[in-house]
């Protein structure tokens, strides 16, 4: 007797100091169990060395926090089940379940987490059975549930979720249970359970849903798979509210139409059909329909007596409706209104139509032909304008030498003319003449003696040493003197002696040929035939002087006329002015400084 009561002592005694003294363990449901229920603890217990433990239920205690190995420290790696509602848990770190690799269930529910604690799930691989309601979630991330791919049943139900990824379950396709129910959602993403084959049920209700077109998809795929055990309420808009997705029909879960807001003016041609385009955006489609002074307007139906109405429609929910209005006429132009219609309410859009009238051989431009011709216009005036204050800079920045150096020549005492070109000494002599003066005449070379005489037909004092400048008439007063030689000045006094202006002047001879060669008297205009004088000008001013005995006839043998003699005393072509701009448009030709025009007026 005495030994039978000492054997139940030592069992009684193992069986205390095995399980933690505020926890209960027991063998219930074919597995064993420690139950360590509203003991406010804050720390996970350890294990009973005696038997391995399957099953930990720490419901309502205080543990706040889930620390790194939290069960592996504790021993627990045989769990199987865990059950920690109501511990305000509000952090549980990724690691925390590291090792318990045989769980399948884990209930959470009561807590005060805030977001899903995913990374913590890559240790329960095997996972089953979540229960995360009644925290404080407020929405379910992409990919939330993609390292638990087993995973059946999902309780977030009252969790006070209000958005959900259309990726939320993406990795999780065993799901067969989600309870939603209870939350604040609004609206709910058809794509995020459209991929969930095995899905069986899901609880909706007791959410505030706005029925409109964005809950249309999730109405429909309840309703053909019957996967709500309890019908989810509308909360709004205001024509649903508190009517079952049960009672109300696809169409009922519509958005007011949009019309878009293109172009409201719209340009037409007399005689031409006239074309309003009135786009719509609606779910579900909307019925459109076109008015004018109150009047509706149907497809293929006349407008007026010559004028008919056509309709064209295009698209479902984007939809696009032309209004073709044929022969439009200028009493046309007025307002057409586009109004869309469906079960959530009606949009309107007024369009203005301009019929213009066409003038004989006119074409008809468009407002936006009207900008394109106004922009290139802008732009052409723009180039004008820059080559204008181009050639103005141009012609304010040219610069004109102070001389010009024209050829010479050099007409020594010994009658010889030899050329003479202002140059550096290491150019070639070149006389320089312009291309657009006119071939000057000069008398034949009977007429250029080797002697220069004074009128009385004596030689000078003197040999007559001087540089004349001949080349070009208009720079004489410019012609600048040859470096080393100081000519001495010619006047009148050496040239013609007033003795010879008294000398009686022979007059011409009639000769058929019309010219006496002894006969020295010029012929100018303005000279009577008696030689007398008109405008204070001597008789033979300017003509060239003539040795005595020469024989004054041309190369072809006929003696010089009356024309040939006036070029010769003159000798200087008068041609016409040219402008500044044309200057500047020649410059850098070859002929610069010789540019035709440059002559001088005489």
């Amino acid at each position: 007797m005495k030994m039978y009561v000492l054997i139940v002592c030592f069992v009684l005694v193992v069986s205390v100091s095995s399980c933690p003294s505020t926890c209960t363990c027991k063998w219930k449901g074919g597995k064993q169990w420690m139950e360590c229920r509203d003991k406010f603890l804050i720390t996970i217990p350890e294990a009973p060395e005696s038997e391995p433990t399957q099953v930990l239920d720490m419901s309502g205690n205080n543990l706040q926090i889930l620390p790194k190995e939290a069960f592996r420290r504790a021993g627990l790696l045989n769990l199987q089940k865990l059950f920690l509602a109501r511990c305000r848990i509000g952090q549980i770190d990724s690691g925390a379940l590291d090792g318990l690799t045989n769980i399948i269930e884990i209930d959470l529910s009561d807590n005060l987490l805030t977001s899903i604690p995913s990374l913590t799930f890559q240790s329960v691989r095997f996972l089953r059975d979540l229960n995360l309601a009644r925290n404080h979630i407020s929405k379910i991330e992409k990919g939330a549930f993609q390292f638990v791919p087993g995973l059946v049943k999902l309780d977030m139900s009252e969790s006070r979720l209000e958005h959900i990824s259309p990726e939320a379950f993406t990795g999780a396709k065993s799901l067969e249970s989600i309870k939603l129910n209870g939350n604040r959602l609004s609206h709910f993403p058809v794509r995020s359970v459209e991929p969930l084959n095995k899905l069986m049920m899901i609880e909706l209700h007791d959410n505030p849903w706005i029925c409109d077109c964005n809950m249309r998809s999730i109405k429909i795929w309840v309703a053909e798979n019957n996967k709500a055990p309890v019908q989810p309420i509308c909360s709004g808009p205001e024509r649903l509210t508190g009517k079952t997705f049960s009672e109300l029909h696809a169409d009922d879960f519509a958005c007011k139409p949009e019309i878009r807001m293109d172009s409201r003016y719209v340009e037409a041609v007399s005689g031409e059909n006239a074309t309003i385009v009135c786009r719509v955006d609606s779910i579900p489609p909307a019925e459109i329909g076109w008015y004018w002074n109150g009047r509706l307007l149907l497809n293929n139906t006349a407008f007026s007596s010559y004028q008919r109405v056509f309709v064209v429609e295009q698209g479902e929910y984007e939809r696009k409706s032309s209004l073709v209005l044929t022969n439009a006429q200028e009493s046309d132009s007025g307002r057409f209104y586009c109004v869309a219609e469906n079960r959530a309410g009606t949009a309107d859009a007024n369009f203005t139509l301009q019929v213009n009238y066409r003038g004989v051989g006119l074409p008809f431009l468009g407002g936006a032909q009207v900008n394109g011709i106004s922009l290139a216009l802008f732009f052409l005036i723009i180039i004008i304008l820059i080559i204008i204050i181009y050639l103005l800079i141009r012609m304010r920045t040219i610069t004109y030498p102070n001389s010009k150096h024209p050829a010479q020549i050099e007409v020594m005492g010994n009658g010889t003319a030899h050329a003479v070109v202002n140059k550096t000494p290491s150019l070639t002599p070149v006389i320089e003449t312009s291309s657009f003066t006119e071939r000057k005449q000069f008398p034949p070379p009977s007429y250029h003696s080797t002697e220069m005489m004074s009128p009385n037909g004596h030689l000078p004092n003197k040999t007559l040493h001087s540089v004349i400048n001949i080349s070009n008439p208009d720079l004489i007063n410019d012609t600048r003197k040859p470096e080393g030689l100081s000519p001495e000045p010619l006047n009148d006094d050496v040239l013609f002696q007033n003795s010879y202006w008294n000398q009686s002047i022979r007059q011409p001879t009639n000769s058929e040929l019309g010219f006496d060669s002894n006969d020295k008297t010029p012929i100018i205009d303005g000279v009577s035939i008696n030689g007398e004088l008109e405008d204070n000008y001597p008789p033979d001013y300017g003509l060239p002087i003539i040795g005595p005995g020469q024989n004054e006839v041309l190369p072809n043998g006929v003696p010089p006329n009356a024309k040939t003699l006036r070029v010769w005393q003159r000798g200087v072509p008068v041609l016409p002015p040219v402008n500044a701009l044309k200057r500047v448009l020649s410059r850098g030709s070859p002929d610069e400084g010789y540019q035709e025009g440059s002559g001088t007026d005489v």
